[in-house]
């Protein structure tokens, strides 16, 4: 789980979100032998989604994926147009596996510093209730500027940014990262969007995606 530090509005927000949904969570049981199958089913759904998603994948697609804990519905809810996604990296072909860079804390990442995740990994079903792979219309320039700023976040170890500051770069959150990466890579200050809540700037899932540009390649459900 991620340890929120209360320096900010979005902290703000997030931790008012958080006491709603602690709020509103209830108990249920589930019976044993139902669930293993359910478990067995989705496992080999997810397995055959995963094979035919990579076979769409280029070289700096954005992949966006819906965890299932809590925090990442928090996160989800700071979206203002489109709250399916809670999370979200880019993606390139390394060694002829796919890999995903992105920028996450928490128990899953100790260190905080950028990772990058094996595809099949990053939107497992273990831990996401579902992904969808978006592609920007970039030329084979932009896209190696792209992947040269991405591995150079990465070799950097640049680590998460638990303050959310847009207006730093020592630090990076999620889509902070892949929007900055796309603006230096573009040489530009405005490829995304951001959003402002009362008098805080920041970048959310949707404004990564939800861009007249951008095309969904497919939209996977576990």
């Amino acid at each position: 789980m991620v340890k929120i530090t209360m320096g900010n509005n979005l902290a703000h927000i997030l931790l008012f979100l958080l006491l709603l949904t602690v709020v509103g969570c209830k108990q249920t049981e589930e019976n044993t032998a139902t669930s293993t199958v359910s478990q067995a089913i989705k496992k080999s759904v997810s397995k055959k989604g995963i094979a035919e998603s990579k076979q769409l994948l280029q070289d700096g697609d954005i992949v966006l994926r819906t965890g299932n804990d809590v925090i990442s519905g928090l996160f989800a809810q700071l979206n203002k147009r489109d709250k399916t996604y809670s999370h979200c990296g880019i993606a390139f072909l390394e060694h002829g596996q796919w890999v995903v860079y992105h920028s996450i804390g928490g128990e899953d990442n100790p260190d905080e510093k950028l990772r990058r995740d094996a595809f099949d990994k990053f939107v497992s079903s273990e831990h996401n209730v579902g992904y969808a792979i978006c592609r920007y219309p970039l030329t084979s320039k932009q896209t190696q500027s792209l992947m040269n700023t991405v591995i150079s976040f990465y070799i950097n170890r640049i680590p998460f940014d638990m303050k959310f500051d847009l207006h730093t770069d020592d630090r990076l959150y999620c889509a902070e990262m892949i929007y900055k990466a796309f603006n230096k890579s573009l040489d530009t200050s405005h490829f995304f969007t951001t959003t402002i809540h009362k008098g805080f700037e920041y970048v959310s899932t949707d404004n990564i995606f939800g861009n007249n540009n951008a095309r969904i390649l497919c939209h996977i459900v576990y």
